[in-house]
Formats: C-alpha cells, sequence, structure tokens
C-alpha cells in the first residue's frame, strides 16, 4: 500500500513539479495556501485531523528582500509575514503532524532549508534567518520523536530549476549560476532521491543535507 505525503507549498512552482516525481510511489496531497492557511494553527489541526498522513514535506515558503535598516512601518508586514508562514507556518505544520504519527508510531517530516541559512547575501536577513530556524528545529524534533519511529530532517537547497529562484532577476540568476561548481540549477528529480532516502531510511534523522551543486559562498 502506498504511503500518504502532505506536501505543503505543493502547488508552488519546485512543489508542484515535485508532485509529478514522487507520486509514481506515493499517494500524494499538494497543498497550497487555499487549501490550509498554515497560519492558522487550528486549520492545519484540522487537516491532520481528518486525513491520514505518514509522510509531510514542507515547501511552503515566502520571501522579501530589503536591508535590515530599510524595513519600515511601510513595509514591517512584509517582514511579520516572512515569520507568519516560514517559522509558525512551519511550526504549525510540524506540531500537529506529530500528534498522529506519535500514535502510531510512524512518520517521516522533511523540512526545506536553504544555502542562505548559512551563507547569507544582503537584503536577505529575515529570510535566512528563518531558514536557520528550521535547520534548528530539525535537529529538536529528531530529538524528541526518535524513540518513536518517527525521522525529521531538512533539505538545504541551493538554486533549483524553479521556484523562488526565478524571482531572481535573470542577470544576477545567471551569475550566480557561474559561481556554481556544477554550472547549472539543480533538478527537481534530484530532490526527489533525497527525500525518498529519508522516507525509507529510518536511522537517519536529525540531519541537514546540502543539495547544492557543491556551491559554497
Amino acid at each position: 500500500m502506498k504511503k500518504n505525503i502532505a506536501l505543503f507549498g505543493g502547488t508552488g512552482g519546485l512543489g508542484s513539479q515535485l508532485v509529478e516525481e514522487l507520486k509514481l510511489k506515493y499517494n500524494v496531497i499538494p497543498l497550497g495556501s487555499k487549501d490550509v492557511d498554515i497560519q492558522d494553527f487550528e486549520a492545519v489541526s484540522d487537516f491532520f485531523q481528518h486525513n491520514e498522513i505518514d509522510i509531510v514535506l514542507n515547501f511552503s515558503g515566502v520571501n522579501y528582500d530589503s536591508f535590515m535598516h530599510k524595513y519600515s512601518k511601510e513595509n514591517i508586514k512584509e517582514r511579520d509575514r516572512l515569520i507568519d508562514i516560514n517559522i509558525k507556518g512551519t511550526s504549525n505544520i510540524v506540531s500537529n503532524a506529530l500528534v498522529k504519527m506519535r500514535e502510531k508510531k510512524y512518520g517521516r517530516i522533511v523540512l526545506v532549508s536553504s544555502i542562505l541559512a548559512e551563507s547569507p547575501v544582503v537584503s536577505t536577513g529575515i529570510y535566512a534567518g528563518c531558514k536557520g530556524f528550521i535547520d534548528s528545529l530539525t535537529k529538536t524534533v529528531a530529538l524528541e520523536n526518535a524513540s518513536k519511529g518517527i525521522t525529521c530532517n531538512s533539505i538545504q537547497l541551493g538554486y533549483f530549476d524553479g521556484g523562488l529562484t526565478y524571482d531572481i532577476p535573470e542577470e544576477f540568476r545567471n551569475g550566480i549560476i557561474k559561481t556554481i561548481p556544477m554550472k547549472r540549477l539543480g533538478k527537481v528529480k534530484e530532490i526527489a532521491k533525497i527525500i525518498e532516502m529519508f522516507i525509507d531510511v529510518e536511522y537517519i534523522t536529525g540531519t541537514n543535507i546540502k543539495v547544492n551543486g557543491g556551491l559554497d559562498f
């Protein structure tokens, strides 16, 4: 019987491509903000109460670029949105997913981080901080649930052919590609293989895997 995956952010650029890669082996439920508002704890709780989920993938996230000294009353809501979705939203998903997983003594949680968590660039301070939170949360959740048959890992993504990479202006994006040792963007099927490994190998938990083509700022 195929395991059930809840893919938050599954209607976005990267997430929708990942659905196509994973659906051959798993029952994948792609979820966007119109399906479940991850900022709403009760909405996330309701989803998990009414669905049997074995594996949770969180690819939801937003970015907003600003130098720290340029945050003001005009754009401070953008900072709050970053925190509400990237940090609070992730927390809502993990907290609610764990309830049934602990009862069943089985679960897989895979969270998506970013190369910016360790190698931030100018104007990405809040976003980078949010991704650093995800890497840290992963380790704590793994420790708390390892004895319950539940693993939690994160993938620190570099620049991929889809998703937020295409929010970067083309000229700058081409410049980034030149700095990547493999001289190309990552492929979604490469992310899928990492996820499948996390699902299949229980002895891997609390781990952050860097998938960035050898890029090191």
